[in-house]
């Protein structure tokens, strides 16, 4: 896990070519996802039923049913002598607690309100220096840890289209329920899920005894245009 710690904080640095330019999109989502947090809260209003239920709908992305399920995982596997299911439950946990670490260190590092906490402006450091949280909104844990484990079920259950769909819809309801709960701004819900996904993909490509790089048969890639400093994407296709 810290040979994992160190290749995540130090992938960015490793990014080349197209891969570099995702960064774009992110950061241009992420921009607006911050300047609009505020009246993006505001707008959702007060609403007692509305915040039960989207907590409520939380509680799936949380360790006590994320760990267990990825635990359940393997010891199926393992019981059963099946490398399948018992290297999903292993690499589903390690990519949990990768993302949770990730968040965890970003969070004591930016120390940002909660949407519920008056005045509800989401500032960073808004107290003393001195005072550091493991509870700070930016960015979501819950984002992260549901996208990691996603992203890993999905890589590890080739051929299953379905269950991919109920994957990654269940990580799509978490982070959005993150913010219609007040737990959370959209910015710390995009950046706790895009941590996630990158973390959960890291794990797979790096551990599983059944990853191997390949060609897609189609492709969708970012590109820029020195000259005109225009961007679009490409598509194309691999019989």
């Amino acid at each position: 896990m810290f040979r994992d710690q160190a290749g995540i904080w130090t992938a960015p640095a490793r990014l080349r070519g197209r891969k570099l330019l995702w960064l774009v999109p992110f950061a241009t989502a992420t921009t607006l996802a911050f300047v609009y947090d505020v009246r993006a809260m505001n707008a959702l209003g007060p609403s007692p039923t509305r915040i039960r239920v989207s907590n409520d709908f939380t509680h799936l992305g949380s360790g006590y049913v994320l760990v267990p399920a990825a635990g359940l995982t393997y010891l199926i596997g393992k019981l059963d002598h099946k490398e399948g299911p018992r290297e999903t439950g292993m690499l589903a946990l390690e990519s949990i607690a990768d993302a949770s670490l990730v968040v965890e260190a970003l969070k004591l590092a930016t120390n940002r309100q909660r949407p519920y906490v008056a005045p509800g402006t989401g500032k960073f450091w808004p107290d003393d220096s001195d005072v550091y949280t493991f509870s700070g909104s930016f960015p979501s844990g819950h984002a992260a840890a549901t996208w990691a484990f996603a992203r890993v079920m999905v890589e590890e259950t080739p051929g299953h289209p379905w269950l991919h769909v109920a994957l990654y819809g269940l990580a799509t309801g978490v982070a959005i329920a993150r913010v219609t709960g007040d737990n959370h701004f959209p910015s710390d819900a995009l950046v706790g899920s895009v941590i996630g996904y990158s973390i959960g993909g890291y794990v797979y490509h790096h551990h599983s005894a059944f990853y191997e790089p390949k060609a897609k048969s189609v492709r969708i890639e970012p590109l820029y245009n020195p000259a005109t400093a225009s961007y679009g994407v490409s598509l194309s296709a691999h019989p």
